[in-house]
């Protein structure tokens, strides 16, 4: 679970987290991430395009309206990061 605000202050903290995860199944709950900066959005595409192509999964859920608009701001949405449930 990630929470408080993902800036650039929380870049390193959250590569640490996510980098070392090698679970079948990664899912990353975001209700508590009231902002999500882009080189902590780069950070999480990150952790997904490591999964891929192999037999593990990463997964967004519970992201709030207010993370979602800002990802729509940057061009993104969260089934473009990873498969979202």
């Amino acid at each position: 679970m990630l929470e408080g605000k993902l800036d650039l202050s929380a870049v390193s903290d959250l590569y640490a987290k996510l980098s070392g995860v090698t679970d079948a199944v990664t899912m990353v709950d975001m209700h508590k991430v009231t902002h999500l900066g882009a080189l902590a959005m780069q950070v999480l595409i990150a952790a997904a395009q490591a999964t891929r192509g192999s037999d593990r999964t990463f997964t967004l859920r519970n992201t709030s309206d207010r993370v979602l608009a800002q990802m729509a701001a940057m061009g993104m949405t969260p089934e473009m990061i990873a498969e979202t449930r």
